[in-house]
């Protein structure tokens, strides 16, 4: 949905970001009308984002739980919950990185509608996991090769071409931005009985363990429910947004023993097959194979 390079930036995140500078840079206490952006470019995509707001923008952060996200996150999942403006220095006027700099950095900036947040994430003895408050925030998407996925790729095989996927959709772009800041979104009432249910019987059983959701979670339920619909147009099925909304939300916060996670893993077992939940219930099934080494959890090495 990018037109060019200047709506999207992909950055790696390094072991050693432990403050948000690697994000959103800072003020030279040397020269304190010089602002320090830093040099991923991170900070350079908001600035762009809030000038523009008609347009999608990006940031891609690969394998981002190689240090913790809640350090140096820490300031956009505050703004995500709170709507309110990030701190960016003390300054009463905008700052430059240098003479030449043409994006002004503000005091204070609000987190840009038309600024979508992606992370790809790899689960192995380097990285670090997600603590529930950036689960809460976001929906995790599973990536799974089978054989024959596999045996397709090599038929030919080849890297991957940055520059075939630049403007694809980008005619989508201002539609995609204003359905996105859409608040007042409202569920056909047959649709919103149905979630209201099967969300309270999901609810009953991760209480039992102190999994359960609160209103934030509930309240992107029902806006992916509501997209979902509409994006999906004739022959929408309610237990396909359900179904996905399980594997990509509710699920991710499960980890734990076997004597605590059995049960609740048996619950969800029959929710999802009542339900025709098939993808959540082929992840509880791979869960509940690794129960026997006593110990499960969402991630998989």
């Amino acid at each position: 949905m990018a037109e060019s390079e200047e709506q999207y930036r992909l950055v790696a995140v390094g072991a050693d970001w432990t403050t948000n500078e690697n994000v959103l840079g800072y003020q030279d206490a040397l020269q304190p009308d010089i602002y320090r952006k830093p040099s991923n470019g991170l900070l350079e995509v908001i600035l762009r984002a809030a000038a523009d707001a008609d347009h999608p923008y990006f940031l891609i952060l690969d394998e981002m739980n190689l240090s913790h996200v809640e350090r140096y996150f820490a300031d956009i999942l505050s703004a995500i919950e709170s709507k309110q403006k990030v701190a960016l220095h003390s300054s009463a006027e905008s700052l430059k990185s240098c003479e030449s700099d043409t994006l002004l950095v503000p005091s204070k900036i609000n987190l840009p509608k038309n600024l979508f947040i992606i992370g790809t994430v790899n689960v192995d003895e380097t990285t670090y996991m997600f603590s529930p408050k950036v689960l809460d925030r976001a929906n995790v998407i599973e990536f799974r090769a089978t054989a024959d996925d596999i045996a397709a790729f090599l038929d030919a095989p080849s890297a991957v071409d940055m520059e075939l996927l630049e403007g694809k959709g980008a005619a989508f772009g201002a539609a995609f931005v204003a359905e996105a800041a859409a608040e007042n979104i409202q569920l056909k009432s047959e649709t919103a009985a149905k979630l209201k249910a099967r969300l309270a019987e999901v609810f009953a059983e991760l209480a039992k363990i102190g999994a359960e959701f609160g209103f934030r979670t509930a309240y992107e339920i029902t806006r992916f429910t509501y997209f979902h619909e509409k994006l999906t147009g004739e022959g929408w099925q309610f237990n396909d947004a359900l179904d996905a909304q399980v594997l990509q939300k509710l699920m991710p916060k499960l980890h734990g023993s076997q004597r605590r996670l059995e049960p609740v893993l048996k619950a969800l077992e029959e929710f999802c097959t009542a339900h025709q939940c098939n993808a959540s219930l082929e992840k509880i099934k791979r869960m509940q194979d690794r129960l026997k080494d006593g110990f499960t959890s969402f991630a998989e090495a």
